[in-house]
């Protein structure tokens, strides 16, 4: 049986919404009470968040995390989600302001609630305060060495990115950013989703974020940085956010290419 999940039976209903939702059927109504099967529990925590009598937790996990949902706290207005996207910007300067440990969490926190591939949730970030200073150069000497290449090869192929047009100097990656936090896992799919979360909530936070393509690519290849972000095994570096308050004030959203979208 599993010993992840407790189902409180003095306060289950035997209503079987639990037996119901669960993704891997690892639960049974057993004389009208809720009761775990065979220890097939992928922690997904569905049993939590569908109890009507919150008779469900789960050990090893801050159940004090749990919230109630409300509607009026807990729903964003579509037109304003779709223009919060539109207003999106890459932000290339940041003011000379450190972003507080708090917010930084509240960034992280968006990454670590996003959904993961049979709930697998390996994803772990690591944050670089100043990080001009303090793993940017590796990967500028990296990156030089690519351009090196990319250069001659660009005046006879066309490249997706034309590296000729880019100094590479210090402030290249990171554009002065504060801080950046690099999202970090076996996964690229749910490191990428994750990511994604992050700014938003960055931006939420009345932060900017930029993610920095260039620098992950030096990052794969350049194993000192590997070593300083203890990546090992199939690990890999999925994203690299620069984050801080930005330096720039836009006024509007601007337009994009119309969608392609084939119906069937």
């Amino acid at each position: 049986m599993s010993d992840c999940i407790r189902i409180d039976k003095a306060a289950c209903i035997g209503c079987g919404m639990c037996v119901k939702d669960c993704p891997h059927h690892a639960i049974v109504l057993k004389d009208k009470i809720a009761e775990m099967k065979l220890d097939r529990c992928m922690e997904c925590g569905h049993c939590v968040a569908v109890c009507p009598k919150a008779a469900v937790s789960m050990n090893g996990y801050a159940m004090d995390e749990v919230k109630e949902y409300d509607r009026d706290t807990f729903t964003i207005a579509p037109e304003t989600f779709l223009n919060n996207i539109k207003f999106r910007r890459s932000i290339r300067h940041y003011k000379n302001m450190p972003v507080e440990h708090e917010k930084i969490m509240q960034i992280i926190d968006a990454g670590r609630y996003t959904p993961t591939g049979s709930n697998k949730q390996r994803i772990r970030y690591v944050v670089a305060e100043h990080p001009e200073d303090n793993i940017e150069k590796d990967a500028i000497i990296t990156f030089r060495k690519i351009k090196s290449v990319t250069d001659v090869v660009g005046k006879f192929i066309k490249l997706p990115i034309d590296t000729r047009k880019y100094q590479v100097d210090k402030g290249f990656f990171f554009q002065g950013a504060p801080t950046a936090i690099f999202v970090i896992s076996d996964d690229t799919v749910d490191a990428a989703l994750a990511s994604t979360n992050m700014g938003t909530m960055a931006e939420s936070l009345g932060l900017g974020v930029l993610y920095v393509g260039f620098f992950v690519r030096a990052a794969r290849i350049n194993k000192t940085i590997r070593k300083k972000l203890s990546i090992t095994g199939k690990e890999r570096l999925v994203t690299a956010i620069a984050i801080g308050y930005p330096d720039a004030h836009y006024k509007r959203t601007v337009p994009r290419k119309p969608a392609k979208v084939q119906w069937l």
